[in-house]
Formats: structure tokens, sequence, C-alpha cells
């Protein structure tokens, strides 16, 4: 478990140093993938880091975060017609001292997860 604790962490990390903003891939059989992202972002809503699950609020207490500050956080859901069985997906959008910006998207128990190219 420490194992894949240290590995997801490390995921996160390097997500938060790439400075492309990448969409999350959700698959689905019901919907196209181009499709599917339009449907999630028009379900984005603003939240406050204080409404975080746990999860992602452990996550973000990490040490390669502590250069990192919070400028934005998201809920992502599907709307519908999307299939209802698609868990939500938190974005937390970053900004370092150097004005750089990045994004790193979670799932609800803080798990990172990988976006498409």
């Amino acid at each position: 478990m420490k194992k894949a604790f240290s590995l997801a962490l490390a995921f996160a990390a390097f997500a938060l140093v790439s400075l492309e903003a990448k969409a999350q891939t959700v698959p689905s059989t019901q919907l196209p993938p181009s499709e599917l992202r339009q449907e999630l972002q028009r379900g984005k809503q603003e939240i406050k880091k204080e409404e975080l699950p746990e999860g992602v609020k452990q996550a973000l207490q990490h040490d390669v975060l502590k250069e990192w500050q919070v400028s934005g956080v998201y809920k992502v859901v599907p709307v519908a017609p999307v299939a209802a069985d698609i868990a939500p997906v938190y974005e937390v959008y970053f900004t370092n001292a150097a004005q750089q910006h990045t994004v790193a998207r979670f799932d609800e128990t803080g798990e990172a997860l990988a976006g498409d190219e």
C-alpha cells in the first residue's frame, strides 16, 4: 500500500510540473470522447477548497505542492444524458511564485488522474 501511495504521489508531482492543462478522459460507450468532454465541461462547478473530499485535501498536503498555491477548485460532474454512474472529478488549479500555472485532477479518494494528450 505504501508503494501504491508513493507511486500516486509521484504521478501527482509529475502532473503538477506539467504546464499544460489536459482534459480528463472518462470512458463511455454512450458518447464519442469529444462529445463526452463537452458534456463534462458543461457540468463544471467552481467550489471552495474546503468543499473538497478528505482524500483530495490530504493529497494537497504533500510536500511536492509546497511551492504551489491553489488558485481555483472545480468539481466536474456529468450532465444528462451522460451516464450518471461517472464519478465526479475534482480539478485543482495551481500558481507558483514564477506565475506559472498548472492543473491536477483527482477522483473522490484523492487519487491523481491521468489526462489525454
